[in-house]
């Protein structure tokens, strides 16, 4: 029974899918070259936001249901086990469903539209959102936004080879879908606009600059709409800028700079050290994984994203970090507080690559924002708790 309901289903998505296609094609006869290059940005654009629902819905709901079995079912130490399931399950996926490959990290992109003409294959329009949310909803220490940008891109490249658009439209289309992914994600839009003219069009002209605009705007507002508050990474707060604060900010700034040095460096480090050695994808994904596990039970916020974990020092909560540690007894301890996510901000860069390296999927620019903001508070505290 349940399998005839899920082929009814599936019929009826593909019936109303070819509905879709054909109004498609009917617009495209009917509207001018760039009436319908408005309208092809816009559906481009919901595409990528439903994508991101599905991956922030799926990750956020893990990392509720791991707070659940630590807090409500006794099992402090349980989410080191989500992990280890969701490299090895990325893995046999890749294996079975994909070719044995996928090709990881936005530079990807940059290739497709600097050799192929902006065409990227069709498996990456699903292979990204299957695997990610294997990865990272199930702990990985990743981000999701690298994923979510080449799942954009595939479906601006692959809607214009759909729809026979110029080459030219294509990587417009791409970049576009690069744009809505990151609005969507971050429900910055301006963020995903930026990003599209200086990483994806290098040579943007202003004709360009509507459609993505378009785009970035579009993807924005429909996960605003779908999506709540404590699933985007959203701060409320509002501070009067005070220049007297100049020169920490510039001290920030040389450390952070410095920090990125490390994180870059040592994350490609770890990465490689996996690739350096031919083991079997699932001998690799179980040693990887199982060290990746350690980490995280000595220091559970590099369960995941980590971005509940930023929300956190930005409410100015940063003793609940010792939640389920074995420093949970010194919450109270400010210094103690301090040195723990100090040390979190060198392991972040660790935990990544043995999240990417040992064959899980996902991004490093999630760990990026995750060690800035935690670098920001290690500063700010340290100048409040030496006077």
């Amino acid at each position: 029974m349940p399998t005839r309901q899920t082929a009814t289903v599936l019929l009826f998505l593909r019936k109303n899918l070819r509905r879709l296609e054909a109004l498609f094609f009917g617009a495209k006869a009917v509207l001018s070259e760039r009436s319908f290059l408005y309208l092809s940005c816009v559906a481009v654009a919901i595409s990528c936001a439903l994508a991101v629902i599905v991956l922030k819905h799926f990750a956020h709901h893990v990392f509720l249901m791991a707070t659940y079995v630590n807090q409500y079912l006794k099992l402090p130490y349980a989410n080191s086990i989500f992990p280890i399931i969701g490299i090895v399950l990325t893995v046999f996926v890749i294996r079975k469903f994909l070719d044995g490959s996928l090709e990881k990290g936005s530079s990807q992109i940059l290739y497709a539209v600097a050799k192929k003409g902006g065409i990227l294959p069709k498996k990456q329009m699903y292979a990204q959102i299957i695997t990610s949310s294997l990865t990272v909803g199930l702990g990985g220490s990743a981000g999701l936004e690298s994923p979510i940008t080449i799942t954009g891109a595939a479906f601006g490249s692959n809607y214009a080879q759909k729809y026979k658009l110029s080459q030219k439209d294509r990587i417009l289309l791409l970049a576009c879908g690069v744009a809505a992914g990151i609005g969507a994600a971050f429900n910055a839009p301006i963020a995903g606009v930026l990003f599209a003219i200086e990483v994806v069009l290098t040579d943007v002209s202003i004709s360009a600059f509507i459609p993505i605009m378009i785009a970035a705007a579009t993807g924005a507002l429909a996960s605003n709409v779908l999506l709540s508050q404590d699933i985007l990474l959203s701060f409320k707060a509002i501070k009067p800028f005070d220049y007297h604060n100049i020169p920490y900010y510039i001290l920030l700034g040389i450390v952070a700079g410095l920090v990125s040095v490390y994180h870059a460096r040592n994350f490609r480090r770890v990465e490689h050290f996996f690739h350096r050695y031919r083991l079997h994808s699932y001998r690799r994904a179980l040693i990887g994984a199982l060290m990746l596990a350690v980490l995280i039970f000595f220091f559970p916020t590099l369960f995941g994203e980590g971005y509940e974990s930023i929300k956190s020092l930005s409410n100015a909560q940063a003793e609940v970090l010792l939640n389920n540690t074995l420093l949970e007894p010194w919450q109270s301890n400010e210094w103690v507080v301090l040195a723990f996510v100090g040390v979190v901000i060198f392991l972040k860069s660790i935990a990544t690559g043995l999240t990417l390296g040992s064959g899980g999927n996902g991004g490093n620019f999630a760990p990026s924002l995750f060690v800035g903001s935690y670098l920001g508070f290690v500063v700010a505290k340290t100048m409040d708790l030496t006077g």
